[in-house]
């Protein structure tokens, strides 16, 4: 039997987590898949391997890569991958960050029409719709609130900025595709660019590091 005092504490911890619980804001839509989920890779294909010089993978986000805002420098960190497949004509990269209130996934960072001899990024890649290096790759449209359109979204990298007491995943995600995309980099947000890779994903693989802000 509990001691008053101890049953007074299990009561207060009991009353706190069910107060917490209830100022925390629900899902208010179905989980949407990341970009990997909805434009898989045809079937029997070996993924690639994705790695970074700047994180271990599901390790810790440096604060550099966060947004300016949240103490960081925005910078985007370096990404490689190995090879595609043989016809591999281009390189999609997708950041994707998922929080606990979120239906959507956050698009931090697309990069499309990757040549198909590059097999990396390196860090700090310029948020100019044209990448200079590797030659031909465009930045997409960034988007912090997938699912209606972001009037602030610009192309290049915006670094997480999560809630005080966050603990959130951020997946890089790279697809070997079997064609360029062509897309207009004013019109490559995460829809669009994921309908036109729909049957041309060759192989894919990703790589997930998480970020905790104080």
């Amino acid at each position: 039997m509990l001691k008053p005092c101890a049953s007074l504490i299990l009561f207060l911890g009991i009353a706190w987590a069910d107060d917490a619980a209830a100022q925390r804001p629900a899902r208010t839509a179905p989980i949407t898949p990341r970009a990997i989920a909805l434009a898989p890779a045809k079937p029997g294909a070996a993924p690639l391997r994705v790695i970074s010089p700047d994180f271990e993978s599901t390790g810790s986000l440096d604060r550099k890569f966060m947004q300016v805002v949240a103490g960081g420098e925005n910078k985007s960190p370096a990404i490689a991958w190995s090879p595609g497949p043989a016809g591999t004509q281009s390189y999609v990269l997708f950041a994707e960050g998922e929080g606990e209130t979120r239906a959507d996934p956050t698009v931090h960072w697309i990069v499309y029409d990757i040549p198909a001899t590059a097999t990396s990024l390196s860090q700090g890649v310029p948020t100019d719709a044209d990448i200079a290096n590797p030659a031909g790759a465009k930045n997409g449209l960034e988007d912090s609130v997938t699912g209606r359109e972001d009037l602030s979204a610009s192309p290049g990298y915006r670094g997480p900025n999560p809630p005080p007491g966050a603990n959130h995943p951020y997946y890089f995600q790279v697809f070997a595709l079997d064609k360029k995309l062509g897309l207009d980099p004013s019109e490559a947000r995460r829809t669009p660019v994921i309908e036109a890779m729909k049957g041309h994903v060759l192989a894919s693989g990703e790589i997930m590091v998480r970020y905790s802000s104080k």
